[in-house]
């Protein structure tokens, strides 16, 4: 019985060794409430600059610069002389083989901004706002052979609010995590039921964006379509790309024309008031408006009222490639 007693002591004393894998702003707040805690025994990221930037108190822990050639190696090695009870990652593009899986006692764990598994994949918060969803989730879950498939300990729904941008529900989600940590880690410590992923309705893993993903198609798009994209886009893609006279630019904000006539005879992109005070407004599809704020431009990082100052007129048009197009009527999709 004395025995007994004393073993059960022991495992409720002892303080959690964690090693933390982030190479996502948001895991800073998860480095510091653990650090805060006494629970990190080693943290690793993929980039140097990225330790520089956002870890400045790392040297009060051990640390790892992970890479492809390394995983497979001397990884695995750092881990064992770590002896870690837990792995957690948050932001990794890197995949965990199995043998690694199987170092900590009581697993590897992933903090994935997105609702699983109908957004699996590298940039959930991107799809999620460029598709209109209503709302997204942090799915905290154990990790398996596949990517984002393993069982879910912690899902917090996150409501997208109208006009947000990838960054803004970012730092909203990362402010919640430091409690979610605490719920996270006991239940792993009591050992409670997490879930399977469920097999049946949407299942869908999305790829890391590419150029075409995060360029504006003003002859497909709507207003609103093309004002989620851009949220989507900032700031981790500098903006959604465009082009006018067939340089590429970057759109970083924009807001709606509400109340309006749609401008029929229009061509999507064209602009359609250009003034240094009042602004630029650009015709899309279904002749709806948009006041462009904020480019990203070879001049700068502007607002639209000093983008018009460079020379642009009504009658120009913003185009979907880098090819300079004449203003058109023909065939708007209206």
């Amino acid at each position: 019985m004395y025995s007994l007693l004393l073993l059960k002591t022991h495992k409720n004393n002892h303080t959690m060794k964690i090693i933390l894998i982030g190479s996502d702003p948001s895991s800073l707040l998860v480095f510091n409430h653990l650090s805060e805690k006494g629970y990190l025994v080693g943290v690793c990221t993929e980039s140097e600059e990225f330790k520089n930037n956002y870890f400045s108190t790392i040297e009060t822990v051990d640390s790892f610069a992970l890479n492809r050639s390394n995983i497979q190696s001397d990884f695995p090695n750092w881990l064992q002389t770590k002896n870690p009870d837990l792995i957690l990652v948050c932001g990794l593009g890197l995949k965990l083989t199995k043998d690694i899986l199987s170092i900590p006692k009581l697993g590897c764990f992933n903090i994935h901004f997105g609702k699983l598994p109908e957004n699996r994949g590298p940039d959930p918060l991107f799809w999620s706002i460029k598709n209109g969803d209503p709302e997204t989730a942090i799915s905290i879950h154990q990790m398996d052979a596949g990517w984002d498939t393993g069982k879910i300990v912690i899902s917090q729904t996150i409501p997208i609010i109208l006009g947000e941008t990838a960054g803004m529900l970012n730092s909203k989600m990362s402010y919640q995590l430091p409690d979610l940590m605490d719920k996270m880690l006991s239940k792993v410590k009591n050992e409670l039921t997490s879930v399977e992923q469920s097999t049946k309705g949407k299942i869908q893993y999305n790829k890391r964006p590419i150029e075409q993903d995060i360029t504006i198609d003003w002859e497909n798009q709507n207003a609103d379509d093309i004002e989620r994209l851009i949220n989507a886009c900032n700031p981790k893609y500098g903006g959604a790309t465009t082009y006018y006279q067939g340089a590429k630019i970057k759109i970083l904000e924009v807001s709606p024309v509400e109340n309006q006539t749609p401008l029929f005879g229009r061509t999507p992109g064209e602009i359609v008031h250009a003034h240094p005070q009042e602004g630029l407004f650009i015709c899309c599809r279904y002749g709806q408006l948009l006041r462009l704020n904020v480019i990203s431009t070879d001049a700068g990082i502007l607002s639209g009222t000093k983008y018009v100052n460079l020379g642009l007129k009504p009658g120009q048009l913003f185009t979907t490639t880098n090819s300079v197009q004449q203003k058109s009527t023909i065939d708007n999709n209206y």
